[in-house]
């Protein structure tokens, strides 16, 4: 079984937000849960980046920092006996690395940035957002069943195509539009929800 969580949000807190209060750039702190539109709302944090002269190196200095939640790695180490758990996030590698490894080397699948000769921003590729959907199915036509985790908008597509959606302190949009998904609050109740996900996959596959 996969294990399919977001990161943001839900192991560990928003990046862009600890960057906007650093640096006293407004634009940062905008989230999906403000602008829906992903690559709206890269275009105006890299368009904000730039007018502050503010590089990748600078802007790692901070992300780097970041800590996963209390709990979380904890969370990811109970998950593993049961299936393979692996990060599926609209963040972007440069950031969430050292996150990712923090909370036990787990797989992460996100985008790049695009730099220009000055270490600014100029752009990004977008690997993950659009493609949570084929990943997810990917994973299911190898013959796995998905338990999926996400918070916000941005991770609809994750939670459509998986077979056992959890909504993690969720935005209400998630929740009128997974009417019959769980609800978690905190990370002891996600794993009783994932470890009811793996109980259900046994009984359908007979073990």
């Amino acid at each position: 079984m996969i294990f399919a969580l977001d990161l943001e949000g839900v192991l560990a807190p928003e990046i862009w937000p600890a960057l906007g209060q650093h640096f006293g750039v407004p634009e940062f702190s905008l989230t999906t849960r403000d602008v829906a539109d992903f690559s709206e709302l890269m275009g105006t944090r890299i368009a904000a980046a730039r007018r502050a002269g503010v590089t990748l190196r600078q802007l790692q200095e901070i992300s780097h920092a970041v800590q996963p939640y209390l709990g979380a790695r904890e969370f990811i180490e109970r998950l593993r006996p049961m299936g393979n758990v692996v990060i599926i996030s609209d963040t972007f590698h440069e950031f969430s690395d050292p996150l990712a490894a923090r909370l036990g080397g787990v797989n992460l699948f996100a985008n790049r940035f695009d730099l220009d000769e000055a270490g600014l921003i100029r752009g990004f590729t977008l690997r993950i957002r659009g493609q949570k959907e084929r990943i997810v199915s990917g994973f299911k036509v190898a013959g796995y069943a998905v338990a999926a985790m996400g918070d916000s908008m941005n991770d609809r597509s994750l939670l459509a195509s998986c077979d056992f959606p959890v909504l993690y302190r969720p935005v209400q949009v998630l929740i009128d539009e997974f009417p019959g998904a769980p609800v978690a609050h905190d990370l002891d109740t996600a794993l009783e929800y994932m470890q009811r996900a793996r109980a259900q996959r046994d009984e359908s596959t007979g073990g």
